[in-house]
């Protein structure tokens, strides 16, 4: 029988975890999820839609770079980003049985600047990658920039993924924007095959909600907060001084 760290650390004791925790506080489910809905949908149409119009234009790649830079960071800086830690933070309180309204704004206030900060930092770099993907793949035609996109392409996918253990530094450890930034990027490359699994679940699970708009809007939220919880928790229990109790049955 696997270890309780180690369970912490399997992908169905995580979405198992998940189900139970999000079936147990339904009513801060429904409030934590719409919140996230209200805050992350308009970013993401933004983007699609910025994207979508420079491939129909075919405008200079620049001047989609200065818009997704001039309108998606800061947005994600001061209202996603934020918001995003605000949502992670309540949420473990309500796992935990601790919660009260006002840890939505206990969450918000106590993280917002770190987490404007690093969520800054991460979206510029990231819009910088999509836009760079963009140029090589449908701009430029020599083959060295194919080759360049792919290196890209990975390397833009290196940081989604990554950015699963955001949230865990900046509510469950004190640390500066670079101690924040280092420990995401290397507990991704310790935990690589871990961290994908995850991911692929999330969209999986976006996926099948997507068929039924109102579980879209009332539960993928808090599910995505749920489940980033307990992957962090597992995954930090592999190590000398983790930041929660190991995951227990």
């Amino acid at each position: 029988m696997a270890s309780t760290g180690e369970k912490g650390r399997n992908l169905f004791f995580i979405l198992k975890r998940t189900v139970v925790d999000i079936y147990n506080h339904l009513g801060y489910s429904m409030l934590i999820s719409i919140l996230w809905c209200l805050v992350f949908i308009p970013f993401a149409h933004t983007i699609v839609r910025a994207l979508l119009s420079a491939l129909e234009t075919q405008d200079h790649p620049l001047s989609l770079l200065l818009f997704l830079l001039v309108i998606g960071v800061p947005y994600a800086a001061f209202i996603l980003g934020p918001v995003q830690t605000a949502l992670y933070y309540q949420m473990n309180q309500v796992i935990n049985d601790e919660a009260e309204l006002k840890g939505l704004w206990e969450g918000f206030r106590k993280h917002y600047w770190l987490a404007a900060k690093v969520y800054a930092l991460y979206t510029g770099i990231l819009l910088f990658c999509l836009v760079d993907l963009f140029i090589c793949f449908f701009v430029l035609d020599p083959f060295f920039f194919k080759i360049l996109g792919f290196i890209l392409f990975y390397l833009f996918l290196f940081l989604v993924f990554a950015i699963l253990y955001l949230p865990g530094f900046l509510v469950f450890q004190r640390n500066t924007v670079k101690k924040v930034m280092k420990k995401t990027l290397i507990l991704f490359l310790d935990n690589t095959l871990l961290t994908i699994g995850a991911f692929f679940i999330m969209i999986l699970v976006g996926i099948a909600f997507t068929l039924l708009t109102p579980l879209l809007l009332f539960f993928y939220g808090s599910c995505l907060q749920v489940l980033m919880i307990h992957l962090f928790h597992g995954v930090m229990a592999k190590y000398p001084d983790p930041v929660a109790p190991a995951l227990e049955e």
